[in-house]
């Protein structure tokens, strides 16, 4: 019968017992953040799925619709509670949880949705000001509760801040994600170019008085 050894056994209780119910709460939640960022990320990925851009805007717009419409709601409820985002610890309070929670997944998830798809996402984001400015207000967050947040997500935000101007650029910044616009070829200028002189007409003309 396989059981685990009474030193480890103490160990864990001893490490457990060590951490208050917050911080322990809080480390908790930075696993979960985890999992939910890879869920999170397939599911980005199948927006693929959607061959044409009409489709894939539509699903990007009804993404953009729910996630700021969360978000607006769950900063109201933390901006009416005692919790002040980079101070208090993890707030125990269910609601409160719950709407610090959904602020910095719905951030992630639509960050990651900006830079996969930049030409989309700014076309939705243009329809709707108030949804640039939650967005700036959310990432400001999230910067405020990093120690909640893994490495490659905060990066996520630093590029998408980059990606919509909301910052300085840096000077090697490129979203390979992003269509590039193509200078004309050298060919096409050519042709361009000949169509646009004038075409001399050959074979008999009038003469005029002055060529006399």
């Amino acid at each position: 019968m396989d059981y685990v050894p009474f030193f480890i056994v103490s160990l864990i209780f001893i490490s457990t017992e060590s951490l208050d119910s917050a911080k322990l709460a809080e480390e908790l939640y930075k696993q979960l953040f985890k999992r939910q960022r890879v869920e999170q990320l397939e599911a980005v990925k199948a927006f693929k799925k959607f061959s044409s851009y009409e489709k894939q805007y539509s699903m990007v717009d009804l993404m953009a619709e729910r996630v700021f419409s969360s978000i607006q709601e769950n900063r109201a409820r933390i901006e009416a509670s005692p919790f002040i985002p980079g101070v208090s610890e993890f707030p125990s309070d269910d609601k409160i949880r719950e709407a610090l929670s959904s602020i910095l997944e719905n951030t992630a998830l639509f960050s990651e949705i900006i830079i996969r798809y930049p030409d989309i996402s700014v076309a939705a984001l243009k329809t709707n000001n108030n949804w640039d400015i939650l967005l700036q207000w959310s990432i400001a967050f999230c910067n405020q509760m990093k120690y909640l947040l893994d490495n490659s997500t905060m990066r996520l935000l630093h590029l998408v801040s980059q990606e919509l101007n909301h910052i300085d650029r840096d000077p090697n910044y490129v979203n390979p994600y992003k269509k590039q616009k193509q200078p004309p070829l050298q060919e096409d200028f050519k042709q361009k170019t000949k169509k646009k002189k004038k075409k001399v007409k050959k074979g008999p003309r009038m003469v005029t008085h002055s060529e006399l």
